[in-house]
């Protein structure tokens, strides 16, 4: 089975250069009816990361992602299509626009990799592979997955992580220029600490305030479907299918016996979460797929990778 994720992710360097060892935030809108338009749902503020320490500033954090990108597009192949990340842009700005939040500095990207996967980087790019795009059954799943990634971005979750290893491996809690981040951030990269049970305290501590990220990032994603005219009710089919939970979230007992499963306890969440929508916004039905989402996905789907021959070689 695909690994599949759109969660928080740490990749480390012991792997050396070609899984490049820093912080990823993961762990994925238009064609809507005049009907689905219409609907007036709340526009959700994202909330802030509690006690979260972020030692970089707006620009710090753009130049951090700057990094980021630059070795993590070493490592993966880009779909550098325009007409394909086209569509992926207007599900932004169409998901962003009941939202007092600007998407015009958002870059998505679709990238090529064996697994099914979407995070963000710095706070600017947002990527998603084309086996994520497979798994998609509408633009509604595509706008709660991008909706998801989006609120991690915008609670600054990369750079807050970025600041933690920081601090737990190089002693660092002021940071300056663009170089200045490259050099720490490289320096992190080779720190013997990364093999050390700092590594190991910093993870736990990391683990523990995931689950609340991806909380408040699934909450989010549900306004934020239903106040652009999407289905919320979207979101919840696709983390269901996509985690494999087939409908439980479990109970009281199950918490007590201990069984209950994480992906389980978070689909619960997102149940939750939804039916604090008023009745109108979490009743939209998530709608079959149309002719243009089915025509880019299939498109997508056809792109070749390195390892084919490129449309119009020989």
């Amino acid at each position: 089975m695909q690994k599949r994720s759109f969660t928080t992710r740490m990749m480390l360097p012991s792997i050396r250069h070609r899984h490049v060892g820093f912080v990823l935030l993961v762990f994925s809108v238009f064609f809507v009816t005049a009907v689905r338009a219409e609907q007036k749902c709340p526009v959700l503020a994202v909330r802030d990361a509690p006690e979260a320490h972020n030692i970089f500033s707006a620009q710090q954090e753009f130049d951090l992602g700057d990094i980021e990108a630059a070795l993590l597009e070493e490592r993966y192949e880009v779909i550098a299509d325009a007409g394909l990340t086209a569509h992926l842009t207007a599900i932004n700005n169409r998901l962003l626009s009941p939202s007092p939040i600007s998407g015009t500095n958002i870059r998505i990207v679709l990238i090529e990799t064996p697994e099914a996967v979407a995070f963000s980087a710095g706070a600017s790019r947002l990527y998603i592979s084309r086996r994520m795009v497979a798994a998609l059954h509408n633009d509604d799943e595509l706008a709660g997955l991008l909706g998801h990634e989006l609120a991690h971005m915008l609670r600054h979750q990369n750079a807050i992580v970025v600041s933690q290893v920081f601090h737990d491996f190089l002693g660092v809690s002021v940071v300056e220029d663009r170089n200045d981040i490259a050099e720490k951030f490289n320096r992190m990269l080779n720190s013997s600490g990364w093999h050390s049970r700092t590594f190991q305290s910093t993870a736990q501590r990391l683990q523990q305030n995931e689950i609340t990220s991806q909380q408040e990032a699934d909450r989010f994603a549900l306004h934020a479907l239903a106040a652009a005219g999407f289905s919320p009710r979207a979101y919840a089919e696709f983390f269901d299918r996509f985690a494999g939970t087939h409908g439980k979230h479990g109970n009281l007992l199950t918490d007590l016996l201990s069984i209950t499963t994480p992906n389980e306890r978070r689909l619960r969440k997102i149940y939750k979460s939804l039916h604090s929508l008023p009745q109108s916004c979490r009743d939209m039905p998530s709608p079959p797929a149309s002719p243009e989402f089915l025509a880019w996905q299939a498109e997508v789907v056809r792109w070749p990778s390195s390892t084919s021959p490129r449309r119009g070689s020989k």
